[in-house]
């Protein structure tokens, strides 16, 4: 994944910076795409109905994911192309969308992990690496790794909800020894059935935690 940055990195020296996806330039302190592709990026909405994740007391995603639109190159550049720099980008625009009272200095932020056969083939966690942007930024106390993924389990991409859930079920389990706090922040790069993040937060809750809440860059309509 490394090797498609640098690529990258090189066809710019050759050519000038046009978007990824409109192929409009973009300045120099942008990266793969452009301020008018960021500016139509499609909110996420909540319906009224819409039941949230068990064991999970709130979720706020910023944007909506799903096939061809802006949010889904996004987040295929960061968490398959090796485009890692876009987590600073995805982080900034996330905090436009977070309501103030959103926030709570008294949670300790976790981002949702990989197992570590996946994080050593990717070479990153975008989830942490979108966690310690927004910590950066706010500045939020350091992120912690509260859980482990203890299975290998298959990609979920293109999968039902039953077997979205089958396939994290006891996935995960507790990564420190430390006190376990009252109240978390998950931190996920996208939500779809949120199975993952139900699960994180079951074990979470067994361990003792009260009170989980969710925050993920996008979240998949199916």
């Amino acid at each position: 994944m490394v090797t498609r940055v640098r690529e990258w990195a090189i066809w710019s020296l050759i050519y000038p910076e046009t978007c990824a996806r409109c192929v409009r330039p973009i300045p120099p302190s942008a990266y793969i795409y452009c301020d008018h592709c960021w500016s139509g990026i499609p909110r996420a909405e909540r319906e009224v109905d819409e039941a949230l994740p068990k064991y999970v007391e709130m979720l706020h995603a910023g944007f909506a994911y799903s096939d061809g639109n802006f949010t889904r190159d996004v987040v295929h550049a960061l968490k398959y192309d090796g485009h890692h720099p876009l987590a600073k980008q995805c982080a900034a625009h996330l905090l436009l969308t977070i309501p103030i009272q959103f926030w709570d200095e008294s949670e300790i932020w976790a981002p949702v992990p990989l197992h570590w056969i996946r994080g050593n083939d990717r070479g990153f966690n975008q989830s942490e690496l979108l966690a310690r942007e927004l910590a950066s930024r706010l500045g939020h106390n350091p992120i912690k790794s509260l859980l482990k993924r203890i299975r290998h389990t298959p990609a979920q991409a293109g999968t039902g909800v039953r077997a979205r859930a089958a396939n994290v079920k006891n996935a995960f389990a507790i990564n420190t020894h430390e006190e376990i706090p009252d109240r978390v922040l998950l931190i996920d790069d996208v939500v779809t059935t949120g199975a993952t993040v139900s699960e994180c937060a079951r074990v979470l809750k067994l361990a003792g935690v009260q009170t989980i809440r969710v925050l993920s860059f996008a979240k998949a309509y199916q």
